[in-house]
């Protein structure tokens, strides 16, 4: 019996994961010139808007916009879409709150459906079953990286006059299907907070193939002004969801090391999926086989062995293994709860909340030596729990 790092045995990983975020030179080159351009604004600037240009590239979209953050990113959406009171918007019960507020701040009905208990993204069958003639949105949440089955999802609102608003928030880079996360809904969005796999500490992004819709958009977020017009000619009644130059400074630079970044997440990831799914006691999230490439922002498994989440967390940490805080349910939050908009079953997001493990994104940017060490210290902790009883 190998004696457990908690208990004061050797831990298993004595090399430190990679850090987050990872900035270099070239990072601080950028902001400087943001800086000594004298243009801190994005109007007057270039760095912004050759983020726009350079992310709808990457994202393989037409139409890009960043703005202050990834939650106003979903409530811009909605406005654009005219989502408002009466409607109702279907969201997933397993996701950050930011995606089940947004349609509540606009005035709408939340509806909230379970997720799929093997991808842990919204189940397009009870998707179908909430549908009613007010509903007027659907927000697919691409959890943990992973893509939602999107051909479903768009076929069930192919004869609907139903709109969806991608939550990209995980997924950047994600490929599903051969095609890019952010190109199947009418407008999707994008986070770019500080443990994002592509930040800058706070920011976020729309992104759509529909001119007329970005371009209402892209004038709510600048006060209501329109392209080419007058500063103070404001057509809509727009607010300030702008970033400034030294974001987009940021982000430019950030976006030259995210392809190689992305890409090792995905190999890892799906090497570390492999051994897990060889180890008892834990199950990984399901790669559907139509996903070409995972964003993974999460590297989620559930604990399945009879033993507290937070006891075999702490244990894994002593080994070397850091996790980090999972979510709640929707369902169960004090301003779901009040508004009255909780009603339904949630069997799945329950025991994905109470039984789900995280690991950080960056995590799966080490070698992979390092990635094998992970499903051995799951592994060696599981097969000496006998040892944690106390902690238990």
């Amino acid at each position: 019996m190998e004696k457990l790092a908690i208990n004061g045995g050797s831990p298993l990983i004595k090399n430190s994961f990679p850090s987050w975020p990872i900035w270099d030179e070239k990072d601080i080159l950028s902001v400087q010139e943001a800086i000594t351009s004298g243009e801190w604004e994005w109007r007057g600037g270039t760095k912004c808007v050759d983020f726009a240009e350079k992310f709808a590239e990457m994202q393989h979209v037409r139409y890009a916009l960043p703005v202050a953050n990834g939650s106003v990113a979903l409530e811009l959406a909605l406005e654009g879409l005219n989502i408002g009171n009466g409607d109702e918007v279907i969201v997933p019960d397993y996701t950050f709150m930011a995606t089940a507020a947004a349609p509540v701040r606009r005035g709408a009905k939340m509806v909230l459906v379970d997720i799929d208990p093997e991808t842990f993204c919204m189940n397009p069958d009870l998707v179908e079953k909430a549908i009613t003639g007010n509903t007027k949105a659907i927000i697919p949440v691409h959890f943990g990286g992973h893509p939602c089955d999107m051909d479903r999802i768009m076929e069930l609102v192919k004869h609907n006059d139903i709109h969806v608003v991608e939550d990209c928030a995980h997924a950047h880079g994600a490929i599903w299907n051969d095609t890019y996360v952010g190109n199947f809904g009418d407008i999707s969005t994008f986070s770019f907070q500080a443990s994002k796999t592509l930040n800058c500490g706070e920011g976020g992004a729309i992104v759509s193939n529909n001119k007329d819709l970005f371009s209402r958009c892209r004038s709510f977020h600048d006060a209501g002004r329109a392209m080419d017009k007058s500063v103070y000619n404001h057509y809509l009644s727009g607010t300030n969801y702008r970033i400034n130059e030294l974001q987009g400074a940021l982000l430019l630079s950030q976006l030259e090391k995210f392809e190689a970044q992305c890409q090792k997440r995905h190999d890892n990831g799906i090497f570390l999926t492999e051994l897990l799914s060889d180890i008892e006691g834990v199950r990984p999230q399901k790669v559907d086989p139509r996903v070409n490439r995972h964003g993974f922002y999460l590297f989620t498994f559930i604990l399945e062995a009879d033993m507290p989440r937070e006891v075999f967390k702490k244990a894994l940490a002593a080994e070397g293994v850091n996790t980090q805080l999972e979510y709640t349910t929707m369902h169960s939050l004090d301003f779901v709860r009040e508004s009255g908009m909780n009603s339904g079953d949630f069997p799945n997001s329950d025991f994905l909340s109470k039984r789900s493990v995280w690991l950080r994104h960056e995590s799966l940017l080490a070698e992979r030596n390092q990635i094998s060490l992970i499903a051995k210290a799951i592994e060696k902790v599981l097969a000496n729990r006998d040892q944690l009883k106390d902690v238990m």
